[in-house]
């Protein structure tokens, strides 16, 4: 933070000036009572391809003893200023409400102020420009009329919004930003040549989703919708999905030409058109399959499992003979080279988490690691209300138990996954258990609603991708057979022994057809469009997630449809064991080494993530269940993702009379 009396124009970067060593810096602006400290975690998050550069506004912060502004125009004068020498290199704007505003201001006074317009412009919570109509500002507002603003809108905790000593501070900045916006009336100017990202959320009060569109309006370039669950402080909720949003939208290369997306991308409605019902059919299936198990405590058996996690790692990242100095851990810990990658997340999450802490060069265990016996019968007691089957359970705990070996290839995690040469442990994760039960029911439902609508089409052609032990297959072929449609299904896998035994498991299925089929562009690429592309816990395994689904993209009718389950979280557990079996042996690649993954160290995409990586695709996402908002089941952040082929929109939205005003 730079020190009283520096010049405003370096008080506007509360954190310092920009970094010269950042391939591209993107300036973001606060909404409505907000500071710079909003950012702060991109900020710290910031690498040489993206610097996250919070902008503070005066009166606020730092910056506490300047006058606040309450005219936008004059706002947008004195922060182009203090920009525009920043801007000789690559710069991005990001505005979230009232910042939308000022970040689309900016970037035609920049461009017009410097030569160097934006590369990206990307605005959050706001209303497009053009809906906006000027409030006379006057009569200033009320504290009342401020708190009541707050309430309605949400996102402001009810003990802030009683805390006369915080509201003393916060309302002259409210008071100030409302003017600027009640203030503000948008002069009609030609088009930025800037593509523009929209990110907006299903229930915010001030912005519906069916105006984020008509923020094309403003630019030449593209235009990209996003939508996110919740309030209008969707930002604040999901933070880091925004923050991984932005990096995916302002690092990807251009799409392939033949699969970029129509130039006027995807709105809720028009994604409406394309589910034929399925979203309707979906919602009661998954829970239809628990049975009446109730999952509201399985948010707290997951915790123990991940702290068991945790201290087992805890245990084996600090039992190195001669002390666990942070630098040579792993060659003190003779981690073999191929799970070097997992250490290295293991280290990050204790840290995180605060099992271990940095002293004198090395990391120590505090004293939330405790012995384990009690972290043995925490797995138990969690995998019992999880409802998982004993062979699941016994995996973890061993597991757990041998983590140094694993890290030092001593010992495989297959050996223990496999153990007795059977798939009971598979069978247990993937079929017999609470929610693989969900998830395969809601698959099926999906694929079985779509095939009944390509009935006319003979016969309807289903490929499964990543077939494995068949813990869909088996829930779905049964259902399908019960159609009447004529029928043929693609059991397929990379693996023959896989493939082996499902012939023998679904002979009496004569529909059902074998290959082979590499999701990563190997064997069976030129396999021809299907009706249907499914698969189960199969597309993390992508080198690259965007090739991956590049390919799929192809594997699919142009009114077919994809659905796939995904974790979209690694749990701690699955960090202490499933993972290293993505270890690249035999000098492979290890999933996610070719995408943006691969800087972090991660396998799983996030719900925002895999949305986004399918519309850049060529896919709607049209249905995706359990719903967070509603579902308990949803804690395990175990997903069905249903979508279908883009369809170019053949005529522009109708524009829609100017409308309330984002903050």
């Amino acid at each position: 933070m730079t020190k009283e009396g520096s010049p405003i124009s370096d008080r506007t970067f509360m954190y310092g000036p920009p970094s010269p060593a950042a391939a591209l810096r993107m300036f973001c602006l606060p909404y409505a009572g907000k500071g710079a400290s909003l950012y702060r975690p991109w900020w710290e998050g910031s690498d040489r391809r993206i610097e996250f550069v919070p902008v503070q506004l005066p009166g606020r912060e730092n910056r506490f003893r300047e006058s606040l502004v309450h005219d936008l125009r004059e706002l947008v004068a004195s922060l182009a200023a203090d920009i525009a020498p920043h801007t000789k290199r690559p710069y991005a704007l990001f505005g979230y409400c009232m910042g939308a505003s000022i970040a689309f201001e900016l970037a035609h006074q920049l461009s017009h102020l410097t030569g160097h317009r934006p590369q990206h412009l990307v605005v959050a919570g706001g209303t497009p420009p053009h809906l906006q109509r000027a409030v006379s500002s006057e009569r200033q507002r009320t504290d009342e009329e401020l708190m009541t603003e707050l309430r309605r809108l949400g996102g402001t905790p009810v003990a802030a919004l009683d805390d006369e000593r915080l509201l003393a501070f916060a309302l002259p900045v409210l008071r100030a930003d409302w003017s600027v916006v009640d203030g503000y009336t948008y002069r009609p100017t030609p088009a930025l040549d800037v593509p523009i990202t929209v990110l907006g959320s299903t229930d915010d009060p001030d912005v519906p989703t069916d105006e984020l569109r008509q923020w094309g309006h403003h630019t030449n370039a593209d235009t990209r919708v996003h939508v996110f669950p919740g309030d209008h402080f969707f930002v604040d909720r999901f933070p880091e999905e925004v923050r991984g949003l932005l990096v995916s939208e302002l690092t990807a290369e251009p799409a392939d030409a033949a699969h970029r997306l129509p130039a006027h991308g995807t709105t809720p409605e028009r994604a409406a058109r394309y589910d034929h019902g399925i979203a309707e059919a979906l919602e009661a299936s998954g829970p239809r399959a628990l049975g009446g198990i109730d999952t509201n405590a399985w948010g707290a058996a997951l915790h123990d499992l991940d702290a068991a996690a945790l201290m087992a790692m805890t245990r084996a990242v600090t039992g190195a003979v001669d002390g666990p100095s942070v630098d040579g851990l792993a060659e003190r810990l003779q981690v073999a080279p191929r799970h070097r990658w997992l250490l290295d997340r293991w280290v990050a999450s204790l840290l995180a988490e605060g099992y271990v802490v940095r002293r004198d060069g090395a990391l120590v265990a505090t004293n939330q690691a405790g012995p384990q016996p009690a972290d043995d019968n925490r797995v138990s007691s969690a995998c019992a209300t999880l409802g998982y089957g004993d062979e699941l359970r016994d995996f973890f705990l061993r597991c757990n138990g041998n983590l140094s070996l694993l890290l030092q290839d001593k010992l495989t995690v297959q050996e223990l996954w496999f153990k007795g040469g059977g798939f009971a442990v598979a069978e247990s994760t993937y079929r017999d258990n609470p929610m693989a039960h969900y998830l395969n029911a809601a698959l099926a439902v999906a694929v079985v609603h779509h095939v009944r609508n390509r009935a006319g089409s003979t016969p309807v052609h289903v490929l499964e991708l990543g077939a494995g032990i068949g813990a869909t297959t088996s829930t779905l072929l049964p259902m399908l057979a019960d159609t009447g449609v004529e029928l043929r299904y693609v059991f397929s896998d990379i693996s023959p022994v896989f493939l082996k035994a499902a012939r023998e498991r679904y002979a009496d299925f004569p529909f059902v057809e074998f290959e082979l089929i590499d999701i990563n562009g190997g064997n069976g690429s030129s396999t021809p469009p299907a009706d249907v592309v499914l698969s189960a816990n199969v597309l993390h395994n992508a080198l690259d997630t965007g090739a991956t689904l590049a390919l799929l993209r192809r594997m699919t009718a142009d009114d077919g449809m994809l659905a796939f389950v995904e974790s979209s979280r690694e749990h701690y557990q699955l960090m202490a064991s499933m993972l290293f079996m993505l270890s690249g042996a035999d000098g492979r690649s290890r999933p996610g080494s070719a995408d943006f993954r691969a800087t972090e160290n991660r396998v799983c995409l996030t719900q925002t993530e895999w949305h986004e990586q399918l519309r850049r695709a060529g896919f709607t996402p049209t249905a995706t269940v359990p719903d967070a908002k509603r579902d308990p089941a949803a804690v395990l952040e175990q997903y069905l993702y249903v979508a279908f082929p883009e369809i170019p929109q053949t005529s522009s939205p109708e524009t829609p009379e100017p409308t309330r005003r984002a903050l």
